[in-house]
């Protein structure tokens, strides 16, 4: 069997859709060892260079839509792979073969209002196309699945919800460990409020400033590390000038070698965020021994049930009250981290990747 795979995601900074295929496939290459894989991306990926991968190396600078419709495409044509994995949302516009589709959300159809009108539809159209053609769907939660159903003509049998996973190396740093990359970073004696994520609108960073600067009158010693590309559409340059301020500390990401020491190191995370698919960080920060505050909507208000400070209603107040547990309450603190140690064996990416190597043997049968 030839499965093709796409991994135009999948980078040096890969963060989403791209860490999800990268680890779904790293375990799923070594399962279906007896198959050759065909992975397709803008870069030579080092681990995958196994006896059964092959890597095709296709640039382009002019979007994902067009990659996956042209160079993509045509290098599809001339292969005919047996089964194709498209972890992006959408499948080539004449996709000819069997698939496994990946939709982590569908924030462009529920929330119109968070894209440029053209986007939206844009996306609407593409998704449904292949939410209709593709032979089996994957997402990461229950909420996404019922969110595709409601908004989309699709058949719900088709869609599997596999519970994503965690990296081996997100576990906590050492003490010493944490206290070099503070002193590294000059933060050897603050109290630290983190943030990690793409920055869009329904992530309320905005919201999340003016509560640290609430707590800031109670703690001057607490500051917001923001790690994250500026992707808002309304207004991009206002974000500039709410996160520029001397007691915010922003970057546009990290090297894969810090993240673990970033989680570690923040006495919170903060993860406000009106809608996800399922929302990978804040389960990195719980690996790490962080503790998080979330808001208590859509997929988060199911992944992390009893497993993080929650917030149903999004005002300052609240914000800087759930912060302010989550920095003091130890026994809160600890119960959190007890009841994740008991979940952790249901965040497995080898475990997920079995269930989509059964998914390519019955989908190309």
């Amino acid at each position: 069997m030839k499965i093709a795979v796409d991994c135009y995601e999948v980078g040096e900074y890969a963060t989403g859709v791209g860490r999800v295929i990268h680890n779904v496939l790293t375990s799923l290459v070594s399962i279906l060892s007896d198959h050759e894989f065909l992975v397709f991306a803008r870069e030579r990926i080092e681990k995958y260079n196994q006896d059964n991968v092959t890597q095709f190396v296709i640039s382009s600078p002019k979007g994902y839509f067009r990659w996956q419709n042209g160079p993509f495409f045509r290098r599809l044509n001339r292969i005919k792979p047996d089964i194709l994995v498209a972890p992006n949302y959408t499948l080539p516009f004449f996709n000819r073969w069997k698939s496994i589709l990946f939709v982590h959300d569908v924030s462009f159809a529920s929330h119109p209002e968070w894209f440029s009108k053209r986007e939206s539809m844009v996306r609407k159209f593409l998704v449904k196309r292949s939410l209709i053609k593709t032979d089996a769907v994957v997402t990461g939660s229950e909420f996404s699945k019922d969110e595709m159903v409601m908004h989309f003509p699709v058949n719900p049998e088709k869609i599997k919800v596999f519970i994503y996973g965690i990296e081996e190396k997100f576990r906590r740093s050492t003490p010493s460990e944490i206290q070099e990359w503070k002193k590294r970073k000059g933060l050897k004696n603050n109290t630290i409020i983190g943030y990690l994520g793409a920055i869009f609108d329904r992530r309320n960073i905005p919201l999340l400033v003016e509560s640290v600067n609430l707590l800031r009158k109670e703690r001057p010693e607490a500051i917001l590390y923001v790690v994250g590309e500026n992707l808002t559409t309304s207004h991009p340059r206002d974000m500039e000038k709410v996160l520029n301020r001397e007691w915010i500390r922003w970057e546009t990401h990290l090297e894969e070698s810090e993240l673990a020491h970033f989680y570690s190191s923040v006495d919170v995370f903060a993860y406000l965020s009106e809608y996800e698919g399922f929302g990978l960080p804040p389960l990195e920060a719980l690996s790490c021994g962080t503790v998080s505050v979330l808001l208590n909507k859509t997929s988060l208000k199911e992944i992390y049930h009893n497993m993080a400070i929650v917030v149903d209603e999004p005002t300052v107040h609240n914000i800087k009250g759930a912060l302010e547990t989550a920095i003091k309450d130890r026994e809160r603190k600890k119960s959190i981290l007890d009841k994740f140690q008991e979940k952790k064996h249901q965040f497995s990416w080898e475990k997920i990747a079995r269930e989509i190597s059964l998914l390519c043997r019955g989908t190309a049968s």
